[in-house]
């Protein structure tokens, strides 16, 4: 009797593949944790400048709860990796840490520094715009940190949102619906997001 034998490089690169499948979509899961709860907080602070009825408050927690349960049974559904990575993967994680930690310091301090010049400016009532816009910009390095496409239409998205609503509504940069339309495109995200990792199981 004869045994087929199957070569050990098809079995690493399948155990390759398989480690980056699921690395990606906890990295996907915890995204939608962070995307999902920015989009609630942007929806909270909407629903604080338009005087909220108890519906609208009730909705986004239900968003919220929704986005975070689904990217919690995601990440039970690939469990961590504790064993050794390949070479390869190893410095591509490392890499993609580096470069997402610069990102969101630079998101931080830029966030610092757009909300202190519009106040300094003597326009304080554009600090939701100014974050917005900050916001937004930070997405297109971190496609690049993650290489995950769909973040460069989220920011663009996102920054062009908090460039066009001030002039689009009688409140200007106070108008309620400029924290609800990010809140919107952050949860459009967290949702693809979501979607792509479906299809890509």
């Amino acid at each position: 009797m004869t045994h087929a034998t199957v070569p050990s490089s098809s079995v690493d690169a399948a155990t390759t593949t398989g480690l980056s499948d699921r690395l990606r979509a906890r990295s996907r899961a915890r995204g939608v944790l962070v995307i999902g709860g920015f989009g609630a907080l942007w929806a909270v602070v909407g629903a604080l400048l338009s005087s909220a009825p108890a519906w609208e408050w009730l909705t986004i927690a239900l968003l919220a709860t929704a986005f975070g349960v689904r990217a919690l049974r995601l990440l039970r559904a690939n469990p961590a990796v504790d064993a050794p990575l390949p070479a390869e993967a190893a410095e591509r994680r490392r890499r993609r840490s580096r470069l997402f930690l610069w990102t969101s310091v630079g998101e931080g301090v830029g966030i610092f520094l757009a909300a202190n010049l519009v106040v300094n400016l003597g326009h304080a009532q554009w600090q939701p715009a100014a974050i917005m816009a900050v916001v937004g910009l930070h997405f297109l390095p971190l496609a690049a940190a993650l290489e995950y496409r769909p973040h460069i239409v989220t920011g663009v998205a996102m920054t062009a949102w908090a460039l066009a609503y001030p002039w689009l509504f009688a409140a200007g940069a106070m108008a309620a619906a400029g924290p609800f339309g990010a809140a919107a495109i952050l949860f459009a995200s967290a949702a693809w997001t979501l979607g792509s990792v479906g299809a890509a199981r």
